[in-house]
């Protein structure tokens, strides 16, 4: 007994030398070499194949079952009942099966996000984490793939609601639906049914895409009912417009079903001030992500390419639209294609102030703003006064009409100051709501026609000279003073020189502009400036009666009478 203590303490000893160390080391390699080799040689017996394809592990478990049925008190009777009988197996079954649910998940997800880059993948990942995510970039700097990946990455959640918002369905559509189709096909996430027309894709699991453009507010409108929505992403989202009522009003209501939800907003720094999304940039309360072309490897050399763009545009990299578009920088802003430049206001108007006349310029905006301009005049001393503002939306005809008097009764106060009669005030309203005019020559009486819209792009340019030189002042930091803080020409994609024609697709629809041009036409007429004019009353002949006699609508065919007015604007 002694001897064998005395053997082990000795083998002991010889165990912890390094000689005895390197010998168990080799041992257990051996025994691991060993153990892989018998799995793999059971692996590969247990898999092989009879001469009719059926694996000799199938074939053994459907010969233990069967054992099991026609006799349940034999030994594989008995392992099966434990089995089938043990307690929650059918939650253990449920578990398991969610386990393999959830590797496919993760797995998938694994495939989407493994060919994106960094900035991108932080993005992507953050979603059904952050409440609010805002992304200002570059152009070139992967945005439209980041939506894209974002859809598929939320969609391979079942029964998930994701919602893509661009500037316009056309935009919309362009922009997305083949780069979702494509990620989706490439990933393995199904496609059960989908409409290129209507925008829409449902996935096999249940999850589904709706996608819109938002160019007014009754497009977003439409969003109202929507309920548990996982995600939803507004691109373009510092040149959208009307942004805080579309969040504030209808997008969040949408997401206050699940905690998880996701409103993800991307796009390039606006060109022009005040904007909400600017607002929403500075705020707490949103996860803010930045980055340029420089971040994004698939471009080859982003520097050489801005170096060829500035020699070819004849711009420096220091300049506004580089530093903006280039570089993504917030708050610089495009300046030169501004429309109202340099315009000149005043703080309180002299109601002894000697005029001429009064012009009421109407804009009626169902799906935007309505608005109602006045403007005070002296043709004699060629100077004029916008000395009553209003803009508002989600108003009925009533409400329109109640605003519109209130303008001419303030306008007939006016006239009786100076002693004028009010037969020099004139009304001149939009042309697409040509029944609500009627209503106000016939029904109550007031002097109310058609605007004008001939020759729109030179009456602009008329109404910013005026403003700019003084002989036209609006009221400081009004409505109109604001609204033109944001109106901007157009500029061509292919030079970006600045067009003619006013942009309504960068964040604000110059409602109370509108109504002023409208009236301005009737002044600069007076002034004998060099401007065309028409005065129309608005009949009957363009609209359609009920039995009743009351007014209900255009009749399409039926405007031959108006097609003179040229209803561009």
């Amino acid at each position: 007994m002694a001897a064998s203590k005395e053997t082990a303490i000795n083998n002991l000893k010889k165990a912890r030398t390094p000689e005895g160390k390197a010998k168990n080391i080799e041992s257990r390699m051996a025994n691991h070499a060993l153990k892989t080799a018998v799995y793999d040689n059971l692996k590969s017996a247990l898999a092989s194949q009879d001469k009719k394809g059926v694996a000799y592990y199938s074939s053994f478990i459907q010969k233990f079952l069967d054992i099991a049925k026609k006799d349940p008190n034999s030994k594989c009777g008995q392992i099966v009942a434990q089995a089938i009988f043990q307690q929650d197996i059918l939650t253990l079954l449920d578990e398991q099966h969610e386990k393999e649910m959830s590797k496919d998940r993760d797995f998938q997800r694994y495939r989407l996000i493994k060919d994106f880059f960094k900035e991108q993948r932080d993005v992507i990942l953050e979603t059904n984490h952050s409440k609010r995510i805002i992304a200002c970039c570059s152009r070139r700097a992967g945005k439209t793939d980041l939506a894209s990946g974002a859809i598929n990455y939320a969609a391979i959640i079942p029964e998930s609601r994701i919602i893509y918002i661009n500037l316009t369905f056309t935009n919309a559509i362009n922009q997305i639906w083949n780069n979702t189709v494509k990620r989706a096909e490439v990933m393995g996430l199904e496609i059960a049914k989908s409409s290129k027309a209507d925008g829409t894709i449902e996935f096999g699991n249940g999850s589904s895409l709706r996608i819109m453009g938002n160019p007014n507010n009754s497009e977003i409108e439409k969003l109202r009912g929507e309920s548990k929505v996982s995600l939803i992403i507004i691109d373009e989202f510092f040149h959208q417009r009307n942004m805080q009522y579309a969040i504030d009003e209808v997008i969040s209501p949408l997401m206050a079903d699940r905690k998880d939800s996701t409103l993800l907003c991307i796009g390039t720094p606006p060109r022009l001030a005040k904007t909400y999304g600017e607002k929403c940039w500075g705020e707490k309360g949103w996860k803010k992500f930045h980055w340029t072309m420089f971040e994004n490897p698939y471009m080859p050399d982003p520097q050489e390419y801005l170096d060829d763009y500035c020699k070819n545009k004849g711009i420096s990299i220091d300049s506004p639209f580089i530093q903006r578009e280039y570089f993504g920088k917030m708050g610089v802003y495009d300046t030169e294609a501004l429309v109202f430049k340099d315009r000149k206001t005043y703080n309180v108007f002299d109601k002894n102030e000697p005029i001429t006349g009064v012009c009421i310029g109407v804009d009626y905006g169902f799906s935007d703003y309505n608005a109602v301009i006045s403007v005070a005049y002296n043709k004699e001393t060629k100077k004029s006064w916008v000395v009553k503002e209003s803009k508002f939306n989600k108003a009925g005809v009533s409400d329109i009409i109640e605003v519109i008097q209130e303008h001419y009764k303030e306008a007939v106060e006016l006239c009786e100051i100076n002693r004028i009669d009010k037969e020099n005030i004139f009304i001149y309203a939009d042309t697409n709501e040509e029944s609500i005019t009627y209503d106000l020559m016939n029904k109550y009486h007031l002097p109310a026609f058609n605007c004008y819209k001939y020759d729109k792009i030179y009456a602009i340019q008329l109404l910013s000279e005026e403003l700019r030189t003084g002989r036209m002042k609006i009221p400081n930091n009004g409505i109109l003073d604001t609204e033109m803080e944001q109106i901007l020409y157009q500029r061509d994609d292919a030079d970006d020189s600045i067009l003619p024609e006013i942009d309504e697709e960068i964040g604000i629809h110059p409602d109370a502009a509108m109504a002023l041009l409208y009236a301005t036409r009737k002044v600069f007429f007076d002034m004998d400036y060099a401007i065309s004019f028409k005065e129309t009353q608005p009949t009957t002949s363009n609209f359609k009666k009920t039995e009743s006699g009351t007014i209900i609508g255009i009749v399409d065919n039926k405007k031959d009478e108006f097609e003179d007015l040229g209803t561009i604007g």
